[in-house]
């Protein structure tokens, strides 16, 4: 039975709410933010096959997968989220695979910049190490030329400049 739910999930069509856009797997959200629930300016978050967002925060269990309504209910009304996508369907279909197959290795939410430790994560973190490892090491979000070895911090912001926008939306409390 919950095999089937899935699979209704995964093959119903979703839309971000209140807009006509698609949601497709290994999109990325990133809300404008800044609040003690984000370390960082900024909050990022991948969906997965499953549509839901995989992000890391500080609160309760690190990585969560959550449904749409759970992941606005994090946000404050008002706040505004946008949809970003990378021009590759299958890389980020890939990097959408590995944050669901990852998320529950993440132990502790820490700025930290060993890029292979999945352990210890924040959310642009995550994000990039789904399309990094994901794609084989062959997508860096940053366009920095990062390699899995090296010691970086991963902002928020640079996942913004280097993904396509495709549109944004308004957290509304009717939402819910």
């Amino acid at each position: 039975m919950e095999k089937r739910q899935h699979l209704q999930t995964v093959n119903k069509i979703h839309y971000y709410p209140g807009t006509p856009i698609r949601m497709l797997p290994g999109d990325v959200l990133y809300s404008h933010k800044t609040a003690l629930s984000s370390f960082l300016v900024g909050h990022s978050g991948i969906v997965g096959l499953d549509y839901r967002i995989y992000h890391v925060n500080k609160w309760g269990k690190k990585g969560h997968a959550d449904e749409m309504p759970t992941y606005l209910s994090r946000h404050k009304p008002g706040e505004r989220l946008t949809i970003l996508r990378s021009d590759d369907t299958i890389k980020a279909k890939k990097a959408a695979e590995w944050a669901m197959e990852h998320i529950g290795y993440v132990g502790s939410y820490v700025y930290t910049s060993d890029l292979k430790d999945i352990e210890n994560n924040y959310c642009s973190k995550f994000v990039w190490q789904a399309f990094y490892f994901g794609n084989d090491g062959q997508v860096d979000l940053t366009v920095r030329a990062i390699t899995e070895g090296a010691h970086r911090y991963i902002m928020p912001a640079e996942i913004y400049r280097n993904l396509i926008k495709i549109g944004i939306f308004d957290y509304d409390v009717h939402m819910r």
